[in-house]
């Protein structure tokens, strides 16, 4: 029986839960950290966003591309171009059932190895897919815009977990662009965007 959406998601989450109990933060001897104080991080309170943005506050988001685009605001997917045929662009549960079998050995199957790509999995509010069907060129690159409109001050800081799955199919090509911007008026305030592409 083809996997429902939910249960992707729960799947995911499970995994990582899993990962996470066994996995170290990363100190400064891990080479992709050798440059990165994650003291911030490891010294506030993190506080995961679950909701989505109200859809008066989307209004504020101003994205300046000429590319095809999906807008992702503190971690939930507001806002989608429209994609050449046999491209799909969207929710995991917009899926359907023959895209959805194909890339349901992504969502939860993969492991990224790390503390961050755990908490990911486990805050993820859904799953954007990209899906690119064999022989397919994308002509113009996606671009995905990530961003952080709730923020916190001082030792509490808030933490999206947007994730995105990527399916190009044999012969298949697309470019995908990610900018991460925070919305005008939060410049004083602390977020983390944790993304997992």
């Amino acid at each position: 029986s083809l996997p429902s959406p939910s249960s992707l998601l729960q799947k995911l989450r499970e995994t990582s839960s899993e990962s996470i109990l066994s996995t170290p933060w990363p100190s400064r001897r891990d080479e992709p950290f050798r440059f990165t104080d994650l003291s911030i991080l490891r010294n506030s309170q993190i506080i995961p966003i679950s909701h989505p943005p109200h859809p008066s506050r989307i209004s504020a988001i101003n994205l300046h591309t000429q590319f095809p685009h999906l807008t992702i605001v503190d971690g939930h997917l507001v806002q989608s171009s429209e994609f050449q045929k046999g491209v799909y662009v969207g929710s995991l549960s917009g899926l359907a059932p023959d895209i959805t079998e194909r890339v349901s050995e992504f969502v939860g199957g993969f492991d990224g190895g790390d503390l961050f790509w755990s908490i990911n999995g486990i805050g993820a509010p859904d799953v954007t897919v990209v899906y690119v069907p064999e022989g397919c060129r994308v002509e113009s690159p996606i671009h995905l815009g990530y961003f952080a409109m709730e923020g916190g001050s001082g030792e509490r800081m808030k933490v999206s977990n947007p994730r995105v799955v990527v399916v190009v199919e044999k012969g298949g090509e697309v470019d995908i662009i990610e900018e991460f911007s925070a919305i005008d008026g939060n410049d004083d305030q602390c977020y983390w965007t944790n993304s997992a592409l």
